[in-house]
């Protein structure tokens, strides 16, 4: 079972965060109209379910007075492109201490992808 955690600790560790944001935007550049390619072989299904167990949303509720749809959808967020969203989504993965792997991560970026962002 996974367990929902709520309180933010304010380190990232091994530096995970930062060498998402640092990579190279060429490789990772998908086709016009296509999916984003951190996102290419997701399971989506498999990203909104870790995103419930891990109670993410209300979790971001607290943040955002109740709406944690507004940490997606606000005009000044912090999420501009997929890359940044995988990194995003590793760092809130990686300071509550849930175990995931990779995929896992990727799985929860693409759904949070698919539901607010719609980055191509």
């Amino acid at each position: 079972m996974i367990r929902p955690l709520c309180s933010m600790r304010l380190t990232v560790h091994g530096g995970a965060f930062a060498a998402l944001l640092t990579l190279g935007s060429a490789a990772l550049a998908a086709a016009p109209g296509a999916e984003p390619a951190e996102f290419h072989g997701v399971n989506v299904a498999r990203g909104q379910q870790f995103y419930t167990e891990l109670q993410c949303a209300s979790c971001h509720a607290q943040r955002m007075m109740g709406q944690a749809a507004a940490m997606y959808t606000r005009s000044d967020r912090k999420v501009h492109n997929a890359r940044q969203l995988l990194a995003f989504t590793q760092m809130c993965v990686t300071q509550l201490n849930h175990e995931l792997f990779p995929d896992e991560v990727r799985d929860i970026a693409a759904y949070l992808n698919q539901t607010y962002y719609h980055f191509k």
